[in-house]
């Protein structure tokens, strides 16, 4: 047993030293259960060894191996990281890297396999539930997939830019059908899509979206409340029917908007709002009007 665990001490070191993190994974948690193996071997020799006749040096190694391996079993688990697989397309996977200390468990990654590696390729927020689609695009060069329940997600991102540029027209028409199959905002859901034209990414987060520094926020009613990239304490409120129905299309073409000064109306008429243009011009205007208001 101690040859083992003396064999074993290496390999460990070289799996660990080849691993990095959430980059490289050793599939099937290879590492960590080669290191509790060990600790099991030093916890389990020393009291099996107490009535052999042993050499003074194997002795003292028993011992120390033992206090060591008695610490680690209490210390470790606190620090010991599994790879939780969800999902699985060819050689892709979609994983979570769990833990005692997981402190965002809405965080996944997918990886590539690569012999008795996982290689990381992309990460991606989602939501709690089984996984309705996982899939990975090798000839459009995408990612994309969805969770419908408990926790409405969805994603779509590139795996080869080149080929997501190429595609654009289907990318985009993938992105438009996977909101529209759940278009409704609320608390713990999530979607990521990227654009192949520009590749600028739209997130939805619960309530809120993000675009390009922009922050827009619905909570329902008939108001949209936007802050602008720049100016965190400005927050300006827009009709809701001016941002159409909050689709990455109608968001992207209000924000479009907003960056030319214009204020964009779903009837299809663009008009220059006389406050929005002295707004944009003297960003302190809006503060200084709701200071009065206060």
């Amino acid at each position: 047993m101690v040859r083992v665990q003396i064999v074993l001490l290496p390999i460990i070191i070289v799996m660990i030293y080849i691993s990095d993190g959430r980059r490289i994974m050793w599939q099937w948690d290879l590492s960590e259960r080669l290191i509790i193996v060990c600790y099991l071997i030093g916890l389990v020799a020393f009291p099996l060894s107490l009535r052999l006749e042993k050499q003074i040096w194997l002795k003292w190694w028993l011992r120390i191996d033992f206090a060591l391996s008695l610490m680690a079993a209490i210390i470790y688990p606190l620090f010991m990281t599994w790879n939780n697989i969800r999902a699985e397309d060819g050689d892709y996977v979609l994983y979570h890297r769990s833990g005692f200390w997981d402190s965002d468990p809405s965080l996944w990654d997918i990886g590539k396999k690569d012999g008795l590696l996982i290689r990381h390729q992309a990460g991606i927020k989602l939501g709690y539930g089984e996984i309705d689609c996982f899939r990975v695009d090798t000839l459009r060069g995408c990612y994309y997939g969805f969770i419908f329940h408990p926790t409405p997600s969805a994603w779509v991102f590139p795996m080869d830019s080149v080929k997501y540029h190429s595609y654009a027209e289907d990318i985009t028409a993938l992105i438009n059908g996977l909101y529209q199959a759940r278009p409704i905002l609320m608390n713990r859901s999530y979607r990521t899509f990227v654009f192949p034209d520009d590749f600028s990414e739209i997130n939805y987060d619960g309530e809120t979206i993000r675009y390009k520094g922009y922050e827009l926020e619905y909570t329902g009613g008939d108001s949209v409340m936007v802050n602008l990239p720049d100016n965190y304490d400005m927050e300006l409120s827009f009709p809701k029917d001016s941002v159409g129905d909050l689709s990455p299309k109608e968001i992207r073409t209000f924000v479009g908007k907003l960056k030319e000064g214009k204020q964009y109306f779903k009837k299809g008429s663009y008009s220059v709002h006389p406050y929005w243009r002295k707004t944009l011009k003297n960003p302190s205007v809006c503060k200084r009007n709701s200071q009065k208001k206060r």
